[in-house]
């Protein structure tokens, strides 16, 4: 037998009128009675019930939000809303000025009940909360509602009843499931460390709201280096879940570029043949671009393109460019510009620019 939290009926501040369909006093029901300028519930006394209509109900929000949905005959489709107030759960007793139940203002209970495509703006009422009861295990088992709705302010009201039963659950044996990230790598400001945020999150298939502890906490400083954080969900039998994942802290990279002051242009084609060195603190993976300027007098310059990709091996790594233009390339004075890109956990880059004379080659 499931275990219970269970309170007891209370004073009811609600009271519905007088009509021609008898209320039942236990089973899965929606009972619906309005005034007749009512517009959602247009003057009808209605009641649905688990054998001829399809119920679904939860507690969410650690048991502040409380919503049922229905599929009646003929395809009458109702929804039933009801919240206390912010930080609070509900409770056994009367909520007094309540407002829409998404978004009332903070200290003030939420109530909607909409159906067959009618809603309110802006509802206000009352409800009392009659019945309650959970197993540990955080599973709806009774909740029953009498409430009292009136659309845009007016006179006219709706009244109703929603009861919810559900069976007790089987014993809950299965822990939560928890997500962590599968690794969190951010470069810190400097040598030391930085503080890493980071998600973790759990659900659970009877705890709607299971617990989840990590250690380190997100938004803890974590030094350069990898930490392992260590991360347990647990629901509200016991069932606990486990993971870890490391957070790797690098620091700032350092990167730097630089020109060899030599090199040579092919006489067949006409190509410049450009060398370099690349430094980095850390291994990474970059983009070349080398541009190369030749001024030749009053002549248009002669000019030429390169871009590839470099792994930078640290703590340094040379390069060299076969560098070609529109039109051959001549020897000469060329000043050349090399510029190194690349992106990791931040985008790096470093560039060089130099006077390089370019001899002749074979």
């Amino acid at each position: 037998m499931a275990a219970l939290i269970s309170v007891s009926p209370a004073a009811a501040t609600v009271t519905l009128p007088p009509g021609t369909i008898p209320v039942p006093t236990s089973g899965t029901f929606l009972y619906l009675s309005s005034d007749p300028l009512d517009f959602i519930g247009q003057g009808m006394e209605q009641l649905y019930t688990s054998p001829d209509s399809s119920f679904t109900a939860s507690l969410t929000g650690h048991g502040r939000y409380f919503t049922a949905s229905l599929l009646g005959p003929d395809s009458h489709f109702w929804g039933v809303g009801v919240a206390a107030p912010e930080g609070e759960a509900l409770a056994v007793g009367s909520y007094v000025g309540a407002t829409s139940s998404t978004l009332p203002p903070p200290g003030t209970p939420g109530l909607s009940v909409s159906g067959d495509g009618r809603g309110c703006n802006m509802a206000t009422g009352r409800f009392d909360v009659d019945e309650l009861k959970q197993a540990v295990s955080g599973d709806l088992l009774v909740f029953q509602a009498t409430f009292e709705q009136h659309c845009e302010g007016a006179d006219a009201a709706l009244y109703g009843r929603i009861r919810i039963e559900n069976p007790p659950p089987a014993p809950d044996t299965t822990p939560p499931t928890l997500v962590v990230p599968d690794e969190r790598t951010v470069e810190g400001p400097d040598d030391v460390g930085t503080t890493v945020p980071y998600g973790a999150s759990a659900t659970d298939d009877h705890d709607p709201d299971p617990t989840v502890q990590c250690s380190p906490e997100s938004d803890s400083f974590f030094p350069v280096g990898t930490t392992i954080v260590t991360c347990q969900a647990s629901d509200r039998v016991g069932n606990v879940a486990t993971a870890s994942f490391p957070v790797h802290v690098f620091p700032p990279l350092q990167l730097d570029a630089s020109l060899a002051n030599a090199g040579t242009v092919d006489a067949r084609t006409g190509a410049a043949t450009i060398s370099g060195t690349v430094t980095c603190s850390r291994d990474i993976s970059l983009v070349m671009t080398v541009r190369l300027t030749e001024s030749l007098g009053k002549r248009a310059p002669l000019t030429g393109f390169y871009r590839a990709p470099v792994d930078c091996v640290a703590p340094a790594t040379s390069w060299s460019a076969t560098v070609t233009g529109q039109s051959r390339l001549l020897p000469g004075d060329a000043t050349v510009t090399a510029f190194a890109s690349g992106c990791e956990v931040v985008c790096h880059s470093a560039s060089a620019t130099s006077t390089v004379h370019l001899s002749a080659g074979r």
